[in-house]
């Protein structure tokens, strides 16, 4: 009886193999003999829908970063150079918003080591009166605890607000004429940059203080949750709406949003509500996540927004769908293929920066219900709190 040589295999059956791999998958199949690596290389198909990882913190001996893969259970550790000693602000098609403590501003594919240079943010106002002891740290030669100690927590402090969120508007290894899109922490408002420009651009007619931007169906939503422009508290989100093109401006939507929660809290404590835009299913959703005065998620409501009709309904599941959310990356899978991936439910990360990461977890649909993930499964080393990564090796 003769035994089949699977290296042998015709390399039309091997490309159609890959296009049923995950990311984890197919660099295993890439490692197997060298037939097919030279299939794996010819990239003839994306990896198949997969679950996305979190970013966590930097290994301090190794300086390699840190994933974890919930559908595995499993961390792995990646030596990516271009990622060493940065904080993430966010993350869009498998790329990586990052910044360190010169305010280096990148945008990278830690798989493809593709990098591009962003304009540094601005620094916010409330650190104006510092700035000559921020410049002087900028420009030390190390990050000594000893000799800058202090000075470094500070910066840490100043690096985890800096971009509370970034986006792509396109994939930058599918398209060159993409947008990022950032909120700036001085305001919380939107400004975009473009390939070629050495600045970022203002988006006016936005209040402060805006929670979260997305793009969606060629334009950019952007929702302001419970706080108006005189920081006084109400009961509804609003919706606005902008593109990149000549007109900087952005336009209401006249849709508001009335929160499911209990309206009865102090106002001043923005972190009791947070709202998030999240497209799902050529829709837009928005995500209510009620957050107690002591940081712990407690419950998400989710409603559907019609932006045509200026309407909006509630939705009592997600159609067994998942969404993995946080403050700086949001994404939609459909966990079918996935045995231990939970149906109706949202993934959720840590909407503050705390050290450790105590507020990570999944929210039941059906049970209405939160779980929170023990402590050492997602512990990080870095005051950047992890966000959602889908890897891209494209």
């Amino acid at each position: 009886m003769c035994m089949a040589n699977w290296s042998d295999l015709p390399y039309d059956t091997l490309q159609h193999l890959t296009s049923f791999l995950p990311i984890q998958d197919y660099l295993r199949f890439g490692a197997v003999c060298r037939n097919w690596r030279i299939v794996a290389k010819q990239k003839c198909h994306s990896p198949a829908q997969q679950i996305p990882w979190l970013a966590l913190g930097e290994m301090e001996d190794t300086k390699k970063r840190k994933f974890y893969n919930l559908l595995e259970d499993r961390h792995y550790y990646l030596d990516v150079p271009e990622l060493r000693g940065k904080a993430f602000c966010g993350s869009s098609y498998g790329w990586l918003f990052t910044l360190d403590r010169k305010l280096n501003f990148h945008l990278v594919n830690p798989l493809t080591k593709e990098c591009y240079d962003l304009p540094p943010p601005p620094i916010p106002s409330d650190y104006s009166n510092r700035h000559e002891e921020i410049r002087r740290y900028f420009e030390a030669e190390s990050d000594d605890e000893d000799a800058h100690g202090h000075t470094r927590e500070l910066f840490e402090r100043l690096k985890r607000c800096m971009v509370p969120k970034a986006i792509l508007d396109y994939d930058p290894s599918k398209r060159s004429d993409f947008t990022v899109v950032i909120l700036e922490a001085q305001k919380g408002t939107p400004a975009f940059w473009k390939p070629g420009s050495n600045a970022w651009t203002a988006i006016t007619g936005v209040p402060h203080l805006l929670d979260d931007i997305t793009f969606f169906e060629g334009k950019f939503y952007a929702v302001r949750g419970r706080l108006d422009n005189n920081y006084l508290a109400n009961n509804y989100s609003v919706i606005y709406t902008f593109d990149v093109g000549s007109n900087h401006e952005a336009t209401k939507v006249e849709l508001e949003v009335l929160h499911a929660s209990d309206p009865n809290y102090v106002a001043g404590y923005r972190s009791n509500s947070f709202s998030y835009l999240v497209v799902f299913d050529n829709e837009l959703l928005l995500v209510e996540r009620i957050i107690s005065l002591d940081d712990i998620t407690r419950d998400f409501f989710v409603h559907k927004l019609d932006l045509g009709g200026n309407n909006y309904s509630k939705c009592q599941d997600i159609n067994k769908h998942t969404i993995f959310m946080g403050v700086s990356s949001s994404v939609v899978i459909s966990p079918s293929q996935f045995f231990n991936c939970m149906k109706d439910a949202i993934y959720f990360t840590d909407n503050s920066y705390s050290y450790g990461a105590l507020n990570l977890g999944f929210y039941d649909f059906k049970e209405n219900k939160i779980t929170y993930y023990p402590r050492h499964v997602v512990y990080h080393h870095t005051l950047a709190a992890p966000i959602w990564f889908t890897p891209n090796p494209w």
